[in-house]
């Protein structure tokens, strides 16, 4: 039998790969040796840090994404 994704897990999976993203573009950002290709990968990467914030506040308003609390001050990171 076939199971469905729900849409936690496709919205889950999404946010992965843009945390994945992300982290590959900083890294081309930081290796990057010129300046038009280093804002090439600086505008990639502000373009994914919007879609994840989308789709992170997403699954937060579906109560699918709980942010840690700090044990010490109460606040999420």
């Amino acid at each position: 039998m076939v199971q469905q994704l729900s849409d936690k897990d496709i919205a889950g999976d999404v946010l992965s790969s843009f945390k994945l993203s992300a982290s590959g573009y900083l890294h081309g950002v930081l290796e990057a040796q010129d300046q038009s290709i280093r804002q090439t990968f600086v505008d990639y990467q502000n373009q994914c840090l919007s879609s994840q914030e989308r789709i992170f506040r997403y699954m937060q308003d579906q109560g699918w994404y709980k942010v840690p609390m700090n044990q010490e001050t109460g606040a999420g990171f």
